[in-house]
């Protein structure tokens, strides 16, 4: 049978994505533009809050969790709810002592641009709610792939920006399989390849769109 996501998730993969692993000491804020399709944020120590431009409150955030922002208003994350936030080359100078610093007391996470080298479709981005939020337990496949990323990122190796690019695609994978998978406003197509009697005909259609059904 035919895998629905998976079709419409193989023309969306990484290509030179922009992953940095931050050190910052409180107090601290960064602000992302909303011009990035999508943002991923994950948390390797301490706890943080992240927030939209507009009345939606802080979601606080903790080691482990992943969070994944559409594009849209610019979006914040801080040491604390609403703090100063600066640009993300500002707050790189800020806090470049940080970095080579003791990491005791410091907020550790990750932060990648997904950077689209094929159409990732507008009906798959729409499908996401614009701050998903997940908690990766140690036996999750999430809590393993922010292990590679944050091993990754602390060296420079040969090969390194394909390992960050494909973490990213299995990051995202999971992360919408996750959302979906608990949603009640999961796409159309997406509850229709669950079901016993539709799943089978939407992937005969998938499997051969020429065919004048």
């Amino acid at each position: 049978m035919m895998d629905v996501l998976q079709a419409h998730l193989v023309r969306a993969r990484a290509s030179g994505g922009v992953f940095a692993r931050s050190v910052a000491r409180p107090p601290w804020g960064l602000r992302l533009p909303g011009t990035i399709p999508l943002t991923v944020h994950a948390v390797i120590q301490g706890r943080m809050w992240l927030w939209l431009d507009g009345p939606r409150s802080p979601v606080e955030l903790a080691p482990g969790d992943v969070a994944l922002v559409r594009g849209g208003p610019d979006h914040y994350i801080g040491h604390m709810p609403n703090a100063a936030c600066l640009p993300h080359e500002q707050f790189q100078a800020h806090h470049a002592d940080d970095e080579r610093a003791s990491t005791d007391g410091a907020n550790v996470f990750l932060c990648g641009a997904y950077v689209l080298s094929g159409d990732i479709g507008r009906g798959l981005l729409e499908a996401l709610p614009p701050t998903l939020t997940l908690s990766a337990a140690a036996n999750d496949p999430l809590h393993d792939v922010i292990g590679l990323l944050s091993s990754e990122l602390a060296t420079s190796a040969p090969g390194q920006q394909t390992v960050l690019d494909r973490s990213l695609d299995v990051l995202l994978v999971l992360a919408m399989r996750a959302c979906f998978q608990r949603s009640e406003q999961a796409p159309r197509w997406y509850q229709a390849s669950a079901d016993p009697r539709l799943g089978p005909a939407l992937s005969a259609m998938h499997a051969d769109a020429a065919r004048p059904w």
